[in-house]
């Protein structure tokens, strides 16, 4: 039954990913990236890593679970939080139900709008990390990226928003969070190198700098 639950999961978050046709905009700027990932292929992953790693049943066990619960609330109660999202939304993108498909799938509290079978698997987290990112055309998804920030004003300011964000309230969110640290420890123990991810977006967004 637990199968059966997380196939009709996957098939919905999947389906929630479809963003529609729209006038030129953001959308259509996200959905060139969309068209580019494969995502009957990560459904599939997702699914195999679920029914046969240990280690990935235990992690959906935990963002399931108490804590997780807490931090998701804490993430998405941030005011810079809500002013991206109401950003997004404001743009075009349907981004609280995908969030929220998120949040049925693990029992958390939605999030609202500011108003105004194959071989047992035995890599683990970061196995199925590894596996899911070599699924991407990293090369083309850079191509488009440099081209959107050329050709699309809208994929340009969206950019622009995320790098002139306010990283010390992230870090001092990180610094004040038991549970957020509590987390990254978690990964850390099953050989994710989240420091190191961290790192790199910051750097690519320039923040801290």
């Amino acid at each position: 039954m637990k199968t059966i639950f997380v196939v009709a999961t996957l098939v919905a978050f999947a389906a929630a990913s479809a963003i529609p046709e729209t006038p030129r905009g953001l959308n259509e700027d996200l959905q060139d990236f969309l068209a580019l990932v494969p995502v009957d292929k990560f459904v599939a992953l997702a699914l195999d890593y679920y029914q046969n790693d240990k280690e990935v049943q235990h992690a959906f066990e935990y963002l399931q679970g108490e804590e997780f619960s807490t931090i998701w609330d804490q993430l998405f109660a941030l005011k810079e939080i809500k002013e991206l999202l109401k950003y997004l939304h404001d743009a075009g993108l349907d981004v609280y139900n995908w969030l929220n498909v998120v949040a049925d799938v693990f029992g958390l509290n939605h999030v609202k709008p500011v108003r105004a079978v194959r071989s047992i698997k035995t890599g683990g987290l970061s196995g199925f990390l590894d596996e899911a990112l070599a699924l991407l055309p990293k090369e083309e998804i850079k191509a488009l990226f440099e081209d959107k920030l050329k050709t699309s004003p809208e994929f340009k300011a969206l950019y622009e928003k995320l790098r002139h964000a306010d990283f010390q309230k992230l870090v001092d969110f990180y610094n004040n969070s038991k549970e957020v640290q509590s987390l990254f420890a978690k990964l850390r123990e099953h050989g994710i190198d989240v420091d190191k991810f961290v790192e790199l977006v910051a750097g690519f967004f320039g923040w801290g700098q």
